[in-house]
């Protein structure tokens, strides 16, 4: 279907594809303010690191909305960001069904804020270090692409990747508004890359178009929708392919954080027991904690020596 004026527009989070100019280019646009504002609630992050993981996260779903939904096993996309800032690692997982989850080394990093006041994310994210981005299929082996940081700001490194180690033109747009009481006031993102056919002059276009978007989060902030700013980017129309609810979601729970005390084997399931009345495990994406007793670790080891024998 055709972008029109009259086409109703859909609320809250979520993704929008589309495909431009004869399908010699293709969008993804989101809004994503209430996922950013669940990350800062469980993170409790500084403003600049609230940022860092609101542009990651949704880089994370513009970039995963690619993958094929075709394998009995769920694909997902994973971005790596270390840069050698304060912060640490930053890590966000995203699959095109349109759920996302992102953690952080150090959420309480800062720097002092910029005179115009807007979140400087590379001081916090640091600039020295490399952006990972894995793409696993569901099927077969995944695909680890590794590129040096340009900025640290996250859109542009984004760009910079898909450009140097996908082979495809592409315009990054990521945005995080924070309120005066710290929450997330708006949060979104755009991604428009070039396909074989397009020319110069097509290019040039959508780059000004892009650019005359300006900040997504205040596109958000203003009610305009991912719709809209599609028509924007396409004056003369485009055709919607998708478009998919956003949400935060981890998929933690007991079952995995005891398969991954097994991982460790028999020796550090003892250390454990010895060192401690149980195991109090913290998932790093949702900061849900799991109380693993003592009982069950024994029998865990049990598991273990079972399954070896």
């Amino acid at each position: 279907m055709r972008y029109d004026d009259s086409m109703t527009l859909t609320v809250g989070d979520h993704l929008v594809r589309a495909i431009g100019l004869g399908g010699r280019a293709r969008a993804v646009v989101a809004v994503t303010t209430d996922m950013v504002e669940e990350l800062r609630r469980m993170h409790d992050p500084s403003p600049q690191v609230a940022a860092a993981l609101g542009r990651l996260a949704t880089g994370a779903l513009l970039l995963a909305s690619s993958l094929e939904k075709v394998t009995n096993r769920e694909p997902l996309l994973t971005i790596e960001l270390d840069g050698g800032g304060p912060a640490g690692r930053v890590v966000a997982t995203a699959s095109p069904l349109g759920w996302v989850r992102a953690t952080v080394s150090n959420p309480l990093a800062a720097t002092a804020p910029r005179d115009d006041g807007a979140l400087e994310v590379s001081g916090v994210v640091g600039t020295q270090g490399q952006l990972v981005v894995t793409r696993d299929p569901g099927v077969g082996e995944p695909y680890r692409g590794v590129v040096e940081l340009v900025t640290g700001e996250v859109a542009r490194d984004l760009a910079f990747y898909l450009s140097e180690s996908e082979q495809t033109p592409s315009a990054v747009v990521l945005g995080v508004r924070t309120l005066r009481e710290g929450r997330i006031g708006s949060a979104g993102g755009l991604l428009v890359q070039l396909l074989p056919g397009v020319s110069d002059h097509e290019a040039i276009s959508l780059t000004d178009n892009v650019r005359e978007l300006g900040a997504v989060s205040a596109r958000v902030s203003e009610g305009e929708a991912p719709k809209e700013w599609l028509a924007r980017i396409f004056p003369e129309g485009c055709a919607i392919l998708e478009e998919v609810p956003v949400s935060f979601f981890c998929g933690c729970s007991m079952d995995r954080v005891e398969a991954a005390l097994k991982l460790l084997g028999v020796g550090e399931i003892h250390n454990v027991m010895e060192t401690d009345d149980g195991a109090s495990v913290i998932c790093g994406f949702c900061r849900a904690r799991y109380a693993v007793g003592e009982a069950r670790l024994r029998e865990l080891v049990q598991e273990v020596e079972s399954e070896v024998s």
